[in-house]
């Protein structure tokens, strides 16, 4: 395979993935650390270069997988890092190694696939950067060293917390206690916005010159987080690692999985300056935010202003808000929504009105505690579910179906199309309906998904990522009238204004991304050329959202589209072996009688 690119360094890293103990915040805890860093080493290199990463697992008893965000594996599909849909998961204490070009530049990151692992520590970042010849923005910066790694924190393995805690009123649903800024942050039980005995994170600048600051969200919890930077504006030129016209901002906000590239110019008084990361969403009940320093050369280490408190913010432009109301106008005075930036790459062939394929995909929750616990709690069972914050009991859906994972690789196994919802027959599952969704979609084709939330909860926006592509943003629209159901009515007159807008050349040069937020009671529309085969998942990037069914995988082209499968390549599976076998093996005598 790698003889089809310009290969131009092969990077080998040794990543081990084991079980130690940290105190970023000044808390000590259990983490999943990757090479005992947090997050894990940074890997940083340039377009079309080979990496190879050898993962060995040395968390005895727990598997791992580490999925490579944002990156397309275009002839790499075998090491996408999905459990049970490109891969086997790495047991402990074996190895799984990594073999992929890095086609696509960009600020990516990488995390584990398995259950909330993630949250506990396996995550780092990936930037993978242009040549300067190819840099569109390469004027526009002086330096490019900065990387602002954003995640969610708690104080106890998030095992703990699935499917949650019922009767504890101290500690309901799964709320992030903190936040952490490359690795490090400050936390006072009594009061979290205070200082304590851990460290925060400083980035040090040189008055005069501009630099690229790449910002990386891996938070796992429904915490929203908005960026500032006290006393600069923000010149945003990427987002998901997808190149747009430079857009001046006050304030970033993103989700789980979410990236964006900005320019800061040191242009101020030689000090320090207050970066600060607040939760929304969900976390602004319990006030979450953390602070890191941007420091200038021959400043003091401290900034003379005062510590800003979670009420304290930055007044002015906010890029990706929670306000969905104003994505398909005109307005940018107060926000920026990410289908309003303007992407570099013309997509003149996904502008045609009709697309190829259109799927309409809503996403809500089967909330079993308004069925009383029989369904759920029956002898013998162990059904999906999680515990929210109201202490209702939910289990996921995407398309009104419950993902239920395979017990082997759909990529490489055919054994595991047995759990593949079945088409064309009469469905015998009732509500809650779980089986593996796949879409099959023809390679090459034009292919438009319209995700929406047909049952709002308040404060929760859903970020969703497919594996495999950038994707074009075109609508991005949100309900403000309160209303409790969005429909598939609702949806089709949102489809005829966007079906209208693309008769009227209204679109130009919609913006590329992997990863979108989907407002409150409100929808995205999407589209990409189904030009990488394989198959890829769609998920909501909550943690526990997707691991009780939010997602399904998007099936692009046939076998035979695919390169060869590694040689060895591990596969996985149920075993039960005939019960004849038994009775010949310890020389037992079955009888039906």
């Amino acid at each position: 395979m790698a003889k089809l690119y310009t290969v131009l360094l092969c990077i080998l890293i040794l990543v081990q993935c084991g079980v130690s103990y940290n105190q970023p915040d000044g808390y000590e805890r259990t983490v999943l650390s990757i090479n005992r860093q947090l997050p894990g080493p940074k890997i940083q290199v340039c377009k079309n270069d080979r990496i190879i990463v050898d993962v060995h697992n040395a968390a005895t008893g727990l598997e791992a997988t580490i999925h490579w965000h944002g990156i397309f594996q275009n002839n790499f599909q075998y090491y996408d890092g999905v459990p049970y849909i490109t891969q086997c998961p790495i047991a402990s204490p074996s190895t799984f190694r990594y073999d992929f070009v890095a086609q696509n530049s960009g600020t990516h990151f990488y995390h584990s696939h398995v259950f909330t692992h993630m949250l506990d520590g396996q995550i780092g970042g990936l930037i993978v950067r242009d040549s300067p010849s190819e840099d569109p923005h390469r004027h526009l910066y002086d330096e490019d060293i900065h990387v602002i790694f954003i995640n969610d924190w708690m104080h106890q393995l998030s095992f703990e917390f699935y499917p949650g805690y019922f009767g504890n009123l101290a500690v309901n649903g799964q709320a992030a206690q903190n936040i952490l800024i490359n690795g490090l942050g400050w936390w006072n039980k009594s009061n979290p916005t205070t200082e304590s005995n851990g460290d925060v994170s400083l980035f040090t600048v040189q008055k005069g010159k501009r630099y690229r600051m790449r910002m990386i969200n891996s938070m796992s919890t429904v915490c929203i987080a908005e960026l500032s930077i006290w006393g600069h504006r923000l010149n945003l030129i990427a987002q998901d690692g997808a190149n747009v016209k430079p857009v001046l901002v006050d304030k970033i906000v993103s989700s789980s999985g979410e990236r964006a590239d900005f320019i800061l110019t040191a242009d101020q008084n030689v000090d320090s300056y207050w970066i600060q990361v607040r939760g929304l969403g969900e976390c602004n009940t319990t006030e979450v935010q953390q602070l890191a320093i941007l420091k200038y050369e021959g400043g003091p280490g401290r900034p003379s202003a005062p510590t800003p408190t979670y009420n304290d913010t930055v007044n002015g432009v906010t890029y990706n808000s929670l306000d969905g109301t104003k994505c398909d106008t005109n307005d940018t005075s107060t926000t920026i929504c990410v289908n309003q930036v303007e992407g570099l790459e013309a997509s003149d062939d996904l502008l045609k009105v009709e697309p190829d394929e259109r799927y309409v995909l809503p996403f809500w929750f089967f909330n079993y505690t308004e069925r009383g616990d029989k369904e759920l709690f029956r002898a013998d069972t162990y059904e999906t579910f999680f515990d929210a914050n109201d202490k209702s009991q939910l289990l996921s859906t995407f398309n009104n179906i419950s993902f239920e994972t395979p017990a082997s690789n759909l990529l490489t196994q055919h054994s595991s199309y047995q759990t593949i919802c079945k088409k064309n027959e009469l469905s015998t599952c009732t509500e809650p309906c779980t089986c593996a969704q796949v879409i099959n979609v023809k390679l090459n084709s034009i292919v438009e998904v319209i995700v929406y939330d047909t049952a709002p909860i308040s404060e929760l926006h859903h970020p969703f990522h497919l594996h495999g592509y950038e994707f074009k943003l075109f609508s991005i629209g949100q309900y403000n009238d309160n209303r409790t159901t969005i429909s598939r009515e609702d949806i089709n007159e949102v489809i005829q204004k966007h079906t209208e807008r693309l008769q009227n050349g209204e679109y130009h040069n919609p913006p590329g991304k992997d990863t979108a937020k989907i407002p409150m009671g409100g929808w995205v529309i999407l589209r990409f050329k189904a030009n990488n085969p394989g198959w890829w998942l769609f998920h909501c990037h909550f943690a526990w959202h997707h691991i009780t069914g939010m997602e399904l995988v998007i099936r692009v082209g046939d076998f035979y589209d695919l390169p060869p499968e590694p040689p060895g390549f591990p596969q996985c599976d149920n075993w039960r072996p005939a019960l004849h076998t038994l009775n010949e093996f310890y020389s037992f005598t079955y009888s039906p009688d």
